[in-house]
């Protein structure tokens, strides 16, 4: 599968389809089996999440968010 890149421009755009009061009234062991059961987002073990580093922060420090 290929990686598809958005400007800021067209991730303003986009719609978010999350249901965050369904996400809201899930218990942790119900959003891990749903996480689980997404392909397109795999779960990380312990020992990949202590290898994550802080993202470094791009791009003009005068610009706004």
């Amino acid at each position: 599968m290929a990686i598809k890149k958005y400007t800021k421009e067209e991730l303003e755009k986009m719609q978010d389809k999350t249901d965050y009061e369904r996400l809201k009234n899930m218990t942790e062991k119900e959003v891990r089996e749903n996480a689980k059961s997404d392909p397109d987002a795999p779960l990380q073990s312990e020992s990949d999440l202590e290898k994550f580093k802080p993202a470094k922060k791009r791009g003009n420090k005068n610009e706004k968010d």
